[in-house]
C-alpha cells in the first residue's frame, strides 16, 4: 500500500494536468490510510469533510502533508458536484492561484475529483510546520507581545486584501502563526470560500473583517482588536481604500451576528 501511495503522489507533484491521468489508485489508498490512522492524525471530521495530517516521514516524504477529503453524501449530491462543482478541484484552483501570487497559503500538492469508482474527492497541501492558529494561541494564554502580534497580523491581512484576495471565513482558527526566531509568519488556511480579484474588493474586505471581529467577540478579545489590530490594519491600507472600510459598520454587524448566534445557542 505504501509503495502505491508513494508512486502516485510522486507523479502528481509535477502539475495539475497530470493529476487526473495518474490518480487511479490514490483515492482508495488514501481512504485506507485515513481509516486505519497508522500514518494519519485526524484533525477534523464531520459529514461533509475529513481533515488530517498525513505523516510523511513514515511514507518516505520529507515533510508532513494536509489531506482534506470531501466525503460522499449521497448520489444526488455526488451527481451535482461531479457535473458542476467539484470542491476539491475548486480548492486546488484557488489555492494554486493564491500561492502563485506569492500570498501566504499552504503549498498545493494535488487534488482528485470524484469518480463513479470512488465517490469522495481529495485535496492535498503542505503542512505549515511549527505553527498554531490564532484562536488556539489566545485561548491558551499565549498572546505575548500583543502590539507586535497585531502589527504582523495587520500587515499580512492588509497585504492579502490589497492584492485582491478575500478569505470568506476569516475566523481566528483559519489564521496560522509560525515563529521563526524573532519573526512572526502568518498563513491563511481553509480556503474553500476564498476568492482572488484583480483589484481590492471592498465588500469582501468588510466580510473578512466582520468575521474576524466576531471571532474576537466570541473569545472576549474585542479590546485587543479595537485598540491594537484595527489601528495597525488601517495604517497598512492605501489611502484609496481606508475611507471605504467602515469599522463602525463592521463592529455593529459582527456584534449583531454574534448576538444572534448566542440567542440560537440559548434556545
Amino acid at each position: 500500500m505504501t509503495g502505491t501511495l508513494l508512486r502516485y503522489v510522486g507523479t502528481l507533484m509535477s502539475g495539475p494536468r497530470a493529476i487526473q491521468r495518474n490518480f487511479q489508485l490514490l483515492p482508495e489508498v488514501l481512504d485506507s490510510v485515513i481509516d486505519k490512522r497508522e500514518a494519519f492524525t485526524l484533525v477534523k471530521h464531520d459529514r461533509t469533510t475529513t481533515v488530517g495530517i498525513l505523516k510523511g516521514g513514515l511514507l518516505g516524504f520529507r515533510q508532513d502533508l494536509i489531506v482534506k477529503r470531501f466525503n460522499f453524501r449521497g448520489l444526488l449530491d455526488f451527481a451535482v458536484r461531479s457535473l458542476f462543482f467539484v470542491r476539491a478541484k475548486r480548492l486546488w484552483n484557488i489555492n494554486h492561484r493564491l500561492f502563485a501570487q506569492g500570498l501566504p497559503v499552504p503549498r498545493p500538492i494535488c487534488y482528485a475529483g470524484p469518480s463513479f469508482r470512488w465517490k469522495s474527492s481529495f485535496f492535498i497541501s503542505s503542512l505549515i510546520e511549527n505553527s498554531h492558529n490564532l484562536g488556539y494561541i489566545y485561548k491558551r494564554g499565549l498572546f505575548r507581545e500583543p502590539e507586535k502580534l497585531a502589527l504582523a497580523l495587520a500587515k499580512a491581512i492588509a497585504a492579502w486584501h490589497v492584492a485582491g484576495a478575500v478569505h470568506g471565513d476569516l475566523k481566528w482558527s483559519n489564521i496560522m502563526l509560525q515563529r521563526d526566531a524573532e519573526l512572526i509568519n502568518i498563513f491563511f488556511i481553509d480556503l474553500d470560500q476564498a476568492k482572488l480579484f484583480r483589484t481590492p474588493k471592498i465588500k469582501g474586505i468588510v466580510k473578512d473583517l466582520t468575521r474576524f471581529y466576531r471571532y474576537g467577540l466570541e473569545l472576549g478579545a474585542e479590546e485587543w482588536v479595537n485598540s491594537e489590530f484595527f489601528p495597525a490594519y488601517r495604517k497598512m491600507l492605501p489611502a484609496a481604500i481606508i475611507n471605504k472600510v467602515d469599522l463602525i459598520f463592521i463592529r455593529e454587524k459582527a456584534s449583531e451576528n454574534w448576538n444572534k448566534k448566542r440567542q440560537r445557542n440559548l434556545k
